[in-house]
């Protein structure tokens, strides 16, 4: 598993020529489908338009670097990111979470996928600094319905009774 936080500023590498034609700026995520939708890379270039890969055309997610086959899989994502169903990383996170019935469950820190499938498997939460270090963050399965508002996301009552403490050795999850 991959934490999707730790993708931002990995550098994109092209296999085909050996170089480096950006860093990873943004995730994008289709809730709907729980799976990520691609990313959204910074150029050296400056585009008036977001441009970013789409996850099927990612060759791998590696540790240290996302790599594609060659540059020409970078396409216009300003539609891809305005879609409905699709959200940033960077505006699911910090959202405060809710189950339908009013239980507040933490703040989303993360997401987490599988680098494979793109396949979004679990939402890592926070109830705070000091319940953070002295018990860990929380870990929520992707909730089969969710409500994404401004700041806000309200899922079903299940899911906390779903709620488990990160096992900080948790088999591959970086």
């Amino acid at each position: 598993m991959h934490k999707l936080r730790r993708l931002l500023g990995l550098p994109v590498l092209e296999i085909e020529h050996g170089t480096q034609i950006g860093e990873v700026r943004e995730v994008v995520l289709d809730i709907g489908q729980a799976a990520v939708a691609g990313v959204v890379i910074a150029e050296p270039t400056w585009f008036s338009h977001e441009r970013g890969i789409w996850f099927g055309d990612l060759y791998s997610i590696g540790r240290d670097a996302v790599m594609i086959r060659d540059a020409s899989v970078v396409r216009d994502f300003s539609a891809a990111v305005a879609a409905t169903g699709t959200h940033k990383l960077s505006a699911l996170c910090d959202k405060q979470v809710y189950t339908e019935t009013g239980d507040y469950l933490g703040v989303l820190t993360d997401a987490a996928c599988d680098p494979g499938t793109g396949e979004i498997r679990f939402y890592e939460l926070s109830d705070g600094f000091i319940t953070d270090f002295l018990s860990g963050r929380l870990i929520m399965p992707l909730p089969p319905s969710q409500v994404v508002g401004e700041d806000k996301l309200i899922v079903p009552e299940a899911m906390l009774k779903l709620l488990q403490a990160e096992n900080h050795d948790s088999g591959g999850v970086v």
